[in-house]
């Protein structure tokens, strides 16, 4: 008799905003494992809550052989409350993922065991232990040959708008903000071009994104490897394989015609470049050298005259941010013509050195954790700025959204894309990119309504602990 799986991507424990997850792209890291699983010997049950909320009244826990849970920072206190309702229920937990690698003590005390680093050298193994009833505490998968990737078959993918596929992982860079050089090494490792093409002939979805952190890799090697990866796509299109894709790549990708002409000919309409700031100290203090090879505003101008809109991604709360960050941002988008762009605020991820800094500093605004490790996403303010207050830059950010966004700017934007790219898809998918503006800026608002809360909130506590007990009555009486 087969025995039974469920694999499950928690959606984070965040109500109050609006930029929650979506159900929008399909768990890859799930679907890895799924195929990894000898189907043979195991039923395997796939639960995104992008999708479907668990409801832990629904497993029969006499027909569950193991419960496995992926989960990035964001998730992992629902990662956290999925895997007790479980464990409550007699059904065994694994975690795995980003945030319990990085966090494997913390993890360890919400489940049976733990899968640090990636699956693919060591799920096998797993599986063997549960079938023996020998689940050990701590499995460490290490940074195996992508060659050990399967090709994703499941249909589950066919029902979400976009597709997605990985092809390499690691990055050399190592930026003091960013957790991939811990997860997934410092050396970039590549899928097989010929798994990647079946793969990608395989997804129904007419929009993919190619998740790799950087698409054009590291050096000579990773320049070769992003054209070979590119014709054996173009060839695949002239097959009748027509789909439009997107990815991210260090902005040093502007100055490779050759790279550039492939990636439009293999259907590349939007490249997302890590600029992080246009201030040259910030790009220093975050450890991101890459970023001063070359011109930002050339490599842009190039990239989307090769048909490919750009999305210029920055950071935030930077300490060595000017007072006029957000002004001078503005401007250089506006001035480059920058096709769409990405307003982040800097946050300190377990794994980062940016994160062993600043804990170690006492400059973490919200420490509850795990509760708090959902307000852990790039859009709200946990480190308390050097250079301005929380508020300020809550509400600096979304000044610059409607800047940038305005409807008139919108029209502009579209416009001047199609000019720059000459291509109607690139024009059309920066414009649908854009066109989030109106629910990034409601998101903003409502941080700044739910700061503003609790820092009145704050302000009674302080009032009360201060006033004679003959004022503590009247006091509490108070709204706010």
């Amino acid at each position: 008799m087969k025995k039974r799986i469920i694999l499950i991507q928690p959606k984070p424990v965040n109500k109050h905003l609006i930029s929650e997850a979506t159900g929008r792209l399909y768990p890859l890291g799930l679907l890895v494992i799924d195929a990894l699983t000898p189907k043979e010997e195991w039923d395997v049950e796939i639960l995104d809550e992008g999708v479907e909320p668990f409801d832990v009244r629904r497993v029969n826990p006499e027909t569950l052989s193991l419960a496995g849970i992926n989960s990035w920072t964001n998730q992992a206190a629902r990662a956290y409350e999925i895997a007790g309702a479980l464990r409550q229920r007699g059904v065994p937990v694994i975690l795995g993922g980003p945030h319990p690698s990085a966090l494997p003590d913390e993890a360890l005390r919400y489940a049976d065991s733990i899968c640090i680093g990636e699956a693919e050298g060591i799920w096998a193994t797993i599986l063997a232990d549960v079938k023996n009833g020998e689940l050990k505490s701590v499995y460490r998968g290490g940074m195996p040959t992508l060659d050990r990737v399967p090709i994703l078959r499941n249909p589950l993918r066919d029902k979400y708008p976009y597709g997605s596929i990985q092809t390499a992982r690691g990055c050399p860079y190592d930026c003091s903000f960013c957790s991939v050089t811990s997860t997934n090494g410092a050396v970039i490792r590549y899928r097989p071009v010929a798994d990647v093409v079946e793969e990608f002939r395989n997804i129904k979805q007419k929009v993919v994104f190619l998740v790799d952190d950087n698409f054009i890799g590291s050096g000579r090697a990773g320049r070769e490897r992003a054209l070979e990866l590119c014709k054996a796509l173009a060839d695949l299109r002239r097959q009748g394989v027509r789909k439009y894709w997107g990815t991210q790549a260090t902005q040093n990708l502007g100055r490779e015609d050759e790279v550039l002409d492939w990636m439009y000919k293999a259907g590349c309409r939007l490249v997302l470049f890590g600029l992080e700031s246009v201030n040259s100290r910030v790009i220093d203090d975050v450890n991101k050298g890459i970023n001063t090879l070359g011109d930002y505003k050339m490599h842009i101008r190039n990239t989307q005259r090769h048909g490919i809109a750009v999305i210029a991604s920055f950071i935030f709360g930077n300490d060595a941010d000017s007072p006029t960050v957000f002004e001078d941002t503005v401007r250089f988008i506006k001035d480059v013509r920058v096709a769409t762009q990405n307003l982040n605020i800097v946050c300190p991820l377990p794994g980062t050195r940016l994160f062993d800094e600043v804990a170690q500093s006492g400059r973490l605004r919200y420490t509850n954790f795990p509760a708090d490790w959902a307000k852990y996403n790039l859009h709200e303010v946990v480190l308390e700025p050097r250079t301005c207050s929380a508020l300020e830059l809550y509400k600096k950010r979304k000044w610059a959204e409607r800047q940038l966004n305005g409807r008139l700017n919108l029209l502009k934007r579209t416009l001047r894309t199609l000019w720059d790219t000459r291509s109607v898809s690139a024009a059309a998918v920066a414009l649908g990119w854009n066109l989030q503006s109106g629910s990034r800026e409601r998101e903003y608002q409502q941080q700044i309504e739910l700061l503003e809360k609790e820092m009145r909130r704050e302000a009674s506590s302080l009032e009360l602990s201060r006033a004679p007990q003959s004022q503590m009555a009247d006091i509490s009486g108070r709204r706010y």
